[in-house]
């Protein structure tokens, strides 16, 4: 096959009620069995047991959730995206804890929607968190997903080590709001499942097209 590329970047300024906002996003296409080495299901499985409350509630997640390999296995390629925000961004939110939420919900819900329009047939998607499709999931009523062809999973679900991924794949370090201290930036990551070997950054596009 060709040689993929190197990590692309892309600074992306859009528009919120209280008026701009830069982030970055980054993107790189690979193999999906370079990722094989990041993923540890049932470590990741107990993780999500002892401290998410989402934890056998959701049919997205653990331990509902497949592992990665499994997933995985229709698609040969994938295009890892990370969208990056500095807290300074929010400087017009007093409170720290509800700046790095406001920040997190603005990429988590940009990239979720740029990666269903891009998706057609020949691709699915690894979406930021847990599926959102129905509310509340049908889990809570110990009913049978009502969408599991369109079911997405996060790549934590799945059984990766999301921290060493991006730390090698974009030199990238998880920062987390812990003791009340606001870090520095927070960031998400998704990724675009495909078997097409032609690369291309539609999702980078769409998500340029958002207000």
């Amino acid at each position: 096959m060709k040689s993929l590329p190197r990590v692309n970047n892309y600074d992306i300024l859009t528009q919120t009620a209280h008026g701009s906002i830069q982030y970055s996003c980054k993107t790189k296409f690979l193999q999906l069995n370079e990722l094989i080495k990041y993923s540890n299901k049932k470590a990741f499985d107990m993780l999500c047991k002892q401290g998410c409350p989402n934890y056998g509630k959701k049919w997205s997640c653990p331990p509902y959730a497949p592992a990665f390999e499994h997933f995985v296995k229709p698609f040969i390629f994938i295009q890892v995206i990370m969208l990056l925000v500095e807290m300074g961004e929010f400087s017009y939110i007093k409170n720290d804890y509800l700046k790095i939420k406001a920040a997190n919900s603005v990429l988590k819900s940009r990239i979720d929607k740029a990666l269903r329009l891009c998706m057609d047939n020949n691709e699915f998607y690894i979406s930021t968190g847990s599926c959102r499709l129905c509310k509340p999931c049908k889990k809570k009523f110990n009913e049978k997903c009502s969408h599991p062809e369109k079911r997405t999973y996060s790549f934590e679900a799945l059984g990766i080590n999301v921290s060493a991924m991006i730390q090698d794949l974009f030199q990238t370090k998880l920062l987390w709001y812990k003791s009340k201290t606001l870090p520095e930036y927070t960031c998400v990551v998704a990724g675009l499942l495909t078997n097409c070997e032609e690369i291309n950054d539609k999702v980078v596009k769409q998500l340029m097209q958002f207000d």
